[in-house]
């Protein structure tokens, strides 16, 4: 069985985190909404960076926030080239300067960008510059039950060992659809060993499935889960004005998103110690 493990080696500021998963709505930008509240409450000063079109991070962040990296629209310059250099150049000025400057940064890879993000990673050589400034990268493969969600991590982790051999690679077993370790059985026979012994070999933290109900209207509040839950206060009239539901309804997306977001910040935790606000300089 699947279990998270503490990544000892990167219980420390400031480092790298990235997550990704090349199949859109797989829960990518809820899950770094969560890890960037996980930080804010143990101060940890953090810088975002979105590689997605739609926006969905810079939404539940606030746009002053969240550095858009504007992959999807990359064009081809004057000899017919798509240059990536300007595309990722913030992102790579924050992690040289994160020695000096002691942020950490995380970054969102869209849907079906994931072949950008890999083609940087090659261009750039990346581990090089990783090494260079001694930050330790995280990287957070996002899965849910499905044929197609197994394929592409198990296809990314194939990349990643080869591209960025330092990495520490983290499997996020998303339940919304199901839990992908028990529909696993329903996969191809090589596709399912493949997915175990893979599950066996890197640590993996798992996302609950959130209420139905509750997860719609969540989404399309397009709100980070601490606003939600400090509606809590004189007696949810917040959340029943935001929401328009009466105030049953309102006390249930409340609790349920309280419940929830406080489940995956244990995993996180759980993972790394020192979002629970542990020493991170020791």
């Amino acid at each position: 069985m699947a279990k998270s493990v503490p990544l000892a080696s990167v219980s420390h500021a400031p480092l790298l985190m990235v997550v990704d998963g090349d199949v859109g709505g797989v829960g990518k930008s809820t899950l770094a909404t969560l890890i960037a509240m996980c930080c804010s409450l143990v101060d940890v000063e953090l810088d975002v960076f979105e590689l997605d079109e739609q926006g969905k991070l810079a939404r539940f962040l606030g746009h002053d926030n969240v550095v858009s990296l504007h992959g999807a629209i990359l064009n081809a310059d004057a000899d017919g080239e798509r240059d990536l250099v300007p595309v990722f150049a913030p992102l790579h000025r924050a992690l040289v300067a994160m020695p000096a400057t002691k942020r950490s940064a995380i970054l969102e890879v869209g849907g079906a960008l994931t072949g950008v993000w890999n083609s940087f990673i090659r261009e750039a050589d990346l581990e090089e510059d990783l090494v260079a400034v001694a930050i330790p990268l995280v990287v957070f493969l996002v899965l849910i039950a499905g044929e197609e969600s197994a394929r592409q991590v198990l296809g990314q982790i194939k990349e990643l060992r080869r591209t960025l051999p330092s990495a520490k690679l983290v499997i996020v077993r998303n339940e919304r659809d199901g839990c992908p370790v028990t529909e696993a059985k329903e996969l191809p026979a090589d596709l399912r060993k493949a997915l175990e012994q893979t599950l066996k070999l890197y640590p993996s933290i798992r996302m609950p499935r959130l209420r139905l109900k509750s997860r719609r209207i969540y989404e399309k509040l397009g709100l980070p889960p601490s606003t939600i839950i400090a509606w809590h206060r004189e007696h949810y009239r917040e959340g029943i004005a935001r929401t328009g539901r009466p105030l049953l309804e309102a006390k249930r997306l409340v609790k349920d998103i309280a419940a929830w977001s406080e489940s995956v910040r244990s995993e996180l935790v759980g993972l790394l110690p020192f979002l629970g606000g542990g020493d991170r300089d020791a």
